[in-house]
């Protein structure tokens, strides 16, 4: 992911909602404050992660293309983080992660038990993590996860944390790897968890179960030459603190996804998938796929009550009967049974992101709200919604205190420059 814009703007921007009382409500489904901008005002900000503590700490962080004003040395792009100490209602000025001339994407964070906020993110070829254990105003220096591996640049890095246990999977080429650490972030061991393939394994995303179970799910493209062919959901598994993972497939055979009109690179649009664990040791995985060759995707759902072994009938989440694009899925559990998700789709001629909420493991869902907003000012943004998703994925957070934080990036196509915003329930 390579672009390249300018970015006029100032630094020392505080953002709030003070301003912006307005929600965006639909019966049933919850509702949503107004949306804020995050970055820099006139920034070019993609692929964003969020989470919270339910203390009123909020971390936002985004890939910011253009430069940092002030920061001769940050890369384009750098990974910026926004911290909110009242729950997400105003947001300290945007700052980098690390000043480094490497290029960075693809941020994750997590918080542990304690408070601790932990970090991932690609510098330059590799895959790092940092760590702040005071609400994000000093961060320790990256470390390298993908320690010994050095077939080539790492990609889709996914976090979670328990503890002092973490756990980052990344990709290289047709490799899928995990790293495990047990002391907080400080050194880290990597396991190999596919053999070679013929195709090319994507990281979606990680989960820790109560038990301490971790979960990974990623999404095998098969591929013959320059063609894309059938795509595999596989969710990896550990029960021993990542010294072994087994495999199992949640869906296989899915058709690849449509064509993107823009330049989004290959399989945009194809299967995206995220993966949440309850309180109660049940996983949850939301995927994208179309029905039919290259057709318009849905977003499906199952559930799995014996870690991945066996999994439910896929549903679609969507009431959405159009052909329209639902892409982008992102899933979040608390509780026995409590699963929030989101996704986009662009079923008014234009993108929106939509959420829903279950209390029983996903067999009835709650009405779909609306989360993002019409809001002046911006070119792409219309009554209709936005226009096009700007990334490749968005994140839903939930909260000890259940409540839901979403991040997710608007563009008026897939070169921008567009923006995150952010919203919570």
């Amino acid at each position: 992911m390579q672009k390249r814009f300018l970015l006029f703007a100032s630094v020392g921007v505080i953002v709030s909602l003070a301003a912006l009382s307005l929600t965006a409500q639909a019966a049933g489904g919850g509702s949503f404050a107004t949306p804020l901008v995050m970055g820099f005002p006139s920034g070019d900000d993609w692929e964003p992660a969020v989470a919270s503590d339910g203390l009123g700490h909020v971390y936002v962080l985004s890939t910011h293309f253009g430069g940092v004003p002030g920061c001769a040395g940050c890369a384009d792009p750098t990974i910026l983080v926004q911290v909110s100490a009242d729950g997400g209602a105003t947001f300290a000025a945007p700052m980098p992660l690390v000043v480094s001339p490497d290029s960075q994407y693809d941020p994750q964070v997590k918080i542990n038990e304690s408070g601790a906020v932990f970090v991932s993110y690609l510098l330059g070829k590799d895959t790092v993590v940092q760590r702040s254990v005071d609400h994000g105003a000093s961060w320790s220096a990256p470390v390298v996860a993908n320690v010994g591996i050095r077939q080539g640049p790492t990609d889709k890095d996914g976090l979670a944390v328990q503890g002092s246990d973490v756990y980052v999977g990344f990709d290289v080429a047709q490799r899928f790897f995990v790293a495990s650490s047990h002391d907080a972030g400080q050194t880290f061991t990597v396991a190999q968890v596919n053999g070679n393939t013929l195709g090319w394994p994507l990281n979606g995303a990680a989960a820790i179960a109560p038990d301490g179970t971790v979960y990974m799910v990623w999404e095998l493209i098969h591929q013959s030459g320059n063609a894309l062919g059938l795509q595999d959901v596989i969710v990896t598994r550990s029960t021993d603190k990542g010294l072994t993972w087994t495999m199992t497939f949640a869906d296989q055979g899915l058709p690849p996804g449509p064509a993107c009109a823009e330049s989004c690179g290959w399989d945009f649009l194809g299967t995206g998938s995220q993966i949440a664990v309850d309180r109660g040791g049940s996983v949850y995985v939301l995927y994208n796929a179309p029905a039919t060759d290259r057709g318009p995707p849905l977003v499906w759902f199952r559930s799995s009550s014996d870690g991945g072994a066996q999994w439910s009938t896929r549903t679609s989440v969507s009431t959405d009967a159009t052909p329209s694009f639902h892409v982008f899925p992102t899933i979040d559990a608390g509780a026995a049974g409590d699963i929030r998700i989101a996704w986009m789709d662009n079923r008014t001629g234009a993108y929106n992101v939509w959420y829903r909420s279950s209390s029983d493991r996903g067999q009835h869902w709650s009405d779909e709200t609306k989360v993002s907003q019409f809001r002046r000012g911006y070119t792409y943004v219309t009554r209709a919604g936005f226009g096009f998703p700007y990334g490749d994925y968005f994140v839903l957070a939930l909260d000890p205190k259940n409540l839901v934080h979403i991040a997710w990036g608007e563009g008026p196509n897939y070169s921008g420059p567009g923006n995150v915003l952010y919203a919570h329930s």
